[in-house]
């Protein structure tokens, strides 16, 4: 059962035509040569009940939510059934080589010779913080007695909000920080996760969870105020940053095995000029600066270089030059 609505919407004149069909073809003219790319047998058919979804999954109800907008304006009706695919989805976008299946990441695991998988669910450009705590969990693992863990890399490659980073983009300043050594491109698998976002906060994140367990991780990284999003209708955060993580730890038999591994918040240090991890109770907290992700978004709009030592030269070029071109 996913926590987030997955749904196909359909309008009241298509169920009506589909009433007493067999099997329904999937087409889009954008894939595929415009041929069917699957086949919903035995098709079913639900009520599009909005306001209940939405106030089920965002624990609020308003039009000014993302992803609530998105569902409000579907149609009246959902569409379900035994779904066979016909082929493999092909976008011809020049991203199709991070599109694994989870049997192909389950290979790549194996071809690596790791005997632990971490993943880590991203939908932003990385900077050195994120990839501090990525070395420091296998660092982690390690001391566990693992001897070869690798990171699955897997950032969102469905919808996301307008002023979220395009998937190109994020696949490339992703790609350009294992390119430069930023993070070891022997202990990474670098694929995208098809699914949408819905800042959903922690239903959503039970889902970032268990959707990946089939692509054969033993770890799943969740991280502060994951798919979180400011409430629509008042200026505080809709969810509380560390609800999620709670949630995850506290429903792990959900996960068939795998480790909830809780993030680590990194901040810069002003003084070292680094990416390091910061305690609010260390005598040098006052040195440390948290960069926003509006004034990082800044900075790349204006032009100017964010401080030594915050993000690769070569994936900030790639954000930058994403801003410089909106």
């Amino acid at each position: 059962m996913l926590s987030v609505p997955i749904t196909q919407d359909i309008s009241t004149e298509l169920k009506n035509a589909f009433a007493g069909c067999k099997a329904i073809a999937l087409v889009n003219p954008r894939i595929n040569g415009g041929k069917p790319i699957a086949v919903i047998r035995n098709p079913v058919f639900f009520a599009n009940r909005k306001e209940e979804i939405c106030s089920r999954a965002f624990g609020c109800f308003s039009t000014n939510h993302p992803m609530a907008n998105n569902i409000t304006n579907q149609h009246d009706w959902l569409i379900s059934g035994e779904m066979d695919f016909l082929t493999k989805v092909m976008w011809n976008d020049g991203m199709d080589q991070y599109r694994l299946t989870p049997k192909q990441i389950k290979e790549a695991i194996v071809a690596k010779q790791a005997d632990a998988c971490y993943a880590f669910q991203v939908r932003n450009p990385l900077h050195n913080g994120h990839c501090l705590l990525l070395k420091d969990t296998r660092s982690q693992l390690q001391k566990q007695g693992y001897k070869n863990p690798v990171l699955l890399l897997h950032p969102l490659g469905g919808w996301c909000k307008d002023d979220d980073v395009p998937l190109k983009e994020r696949m490339d300043q992703h790609q350009a920080l294992i390119d430069d050594g930023t993070l070891p491109a022997e202990h990474i698998i670098l694929a995208v996760w098809p699914s949408p976002m819905y800042y959903g906060g922690p239903t959503e994140v039970l889902w970032h969870a268990s959707s990946r367990v089939n692509c054969g991780i033993s770890h799943f990284i969740t991280g502060r105020d994951p798919a979180g999003v400011k409430h629509p209708e008042k200026p505080v955060d809709l969810y509380d940053p560390w609800h999620g993580q709670k949630l995850l730890v506290h429903n792990k038999a959900m996960l068939n095995g795998v480790d909830v591994v809780p993030f680590r918040v990194a901040a810069y240090n002003t003084k070292n000029q680094a990416m390091e991890f910061f305690n609010p109770q260390a005598a040098n907290a006052k040195d440390f600066e948290f960069i926003s992700g509006s004034r990082m978004r800044q900075m790349a709009k204006d032009g100017v270089n964010p401080p030594a030592g915050f993000m690769s030269q070569k994936g900030w070029e790639v954000l930058a030059a994403y801003y410089k071109n909106l």
